[in-house]
C-alpha cells in the first residue's frame, strides 16, 4: 500500500491508482493515475514534488462552495482543471447540512452516505465531470489527477469506473476503494477534523457519529454500482451511454494505459 502513496505534507490521500493486473492479463502502468482529496493547504514542499510529476490534467468534482471555502494551492498554470461552476458558492455543503439534523448518530450518518452515494452517477455535475475525465485521458501526453474534497467518495466512484473500463475485476477495485481507511488514519485525524466541522456549524459533535462520513465502506460503493446496475443495466452500459466510453474507447484506453 505504502509504495502507492505519495507522501505529502499538508495533501492527504494522494495515491496512484495505476498497476492493477487486469482480467485480460495485462497491467495499467504505474504513475499515470492519480486520485487524492484537495490542495488547498499544499506546502511550498508539496507543490513543488506536485510539479514534478508532469501533470497533464486535473479533473476537481467539488462544488463551488467547497471550492470558495478550500480553493486550491496547486495547480497553477500549465494544467488543465476541469470543473463544474454550477450551485452557489456561499451555502453549506451537503454533507455538513447533514450533520445539522437533530437524530445525528453512526447510523443516520451511515444511511445518508448510501443515500448520497446512490445518486452519485447520475449527477449532472458528476456526468460532467467523469465524462471530460475519460476525454482527456484518451489523449493526455503525461499523468492526470481527479479529487474531490477527501479523495474517497465521489473520486472513489470515479476510481471504481476507470479501473472498470481498464479491465480491472471488482475484489481490486475495491481493494483500492478500501486503501482510503488505511491512507487517512482517521483516528489521528478525527480530533482535528471534528473540531473545524464544529467551528462552522456552531454545533458539537460526536465522533462516533462522525466517523461513518470521513472513511469509506464498501456498502457505499455497493450502493453506487447497484443503483447504476438497476438505472443502466451495469457499468458497460453506464460507461458506454452515459458518459461515451465504449468498447472502443475503452479499448483504446487499455492501449495508452498498459505498463
Amino acid at each position: 500500500m505504502q509504495d502507492r502513496v505519495l507522501p505529502l505534507d499538508r495533501v492527504v490521500n494522494f495515491r496512484d491508482f495505476g498497476g492493477y493486473k487486469t482480467a485480460a492479463g495485462a497491467r495499467i502502468a504505474r504513475g499515470r493515475l492519480f486520485r487524492s482529496a484537495h490542495f488547498s493547504e499544499a506546502s511550498d514542499a508539496d507543490m513543488a514534488k506536485l510539479d514534478a510529476l508532469g501533470v497533464s490534467f486535473i479533473v476537481d468534482l467539488r462544488r463551488p462552495e467547497e471550492r470558495a471555502h478550500e480553493p486550491n494551492r496547486w495547480p497553477g498554470e500549465g494544467v488543465r482543471t476541469f470543473r463544474n461552476d454550477e450551485g452557489r458558492a456561499d451555502s453549506l455543503p451537503p454533507h455538513l447540512m447533514a450533520l445539522l439534523q437533530s437524530d445525528l448518530t453512526a447510523d443516520s450518518v451511515a444511511n445518508y452516505m448510501r443515500e448520497i452515494y446512490r445518486g452519485f452517477a447520475d449527477e449532472p455535475r458528476h456526468i460532467e465531470l467523469y465524462r471530460a475525465w475519460f476525454a482527456e485521458l484518451a489523449s493526455a501526453d503525461g499523468p492526470a489527477i481527479i479529487h474531490c474534497a477527501a479523495g474517497k467518495d465521489r473520486t472513489g466512484l470515479g476510481c471504481a469506473l476507470t479501473l472498470h473500463a481498464l479491465g480491472v475485476d471488482e475484489e481490486t477495485i475495491f481493494a483500492d476503494y478500501e486503501l482510503t481507511n488505511a491512507v487517512l488514519d482517521l483516528d489521528r485525524r478525527l480530533p482535528r477534523i471534528q473540531e473545524r466541522m464544529e467551528e462552522r456549524l456552531n454545533r458539537r459533535l460526536d465522533p462516533e457519529a462522525l466517523k461513518p462520513m470521513l472513511g469509506v465502506a464498501p456498502d457505499y460503493l455497493r450502493t453506487s454500482l447497484d443503483a447504476i446496475e438497476a438505472r443502466h443495466g451495469g457499468l458497460d452500459a453506464y460507461l458506454e451511454e452515459v458518459l461515451g466510453v465504449g468498447p472502443r474507447e475503452r479499448a483504446s484506453l487499455r492501449e495508452r494505459l498498459a505498463a
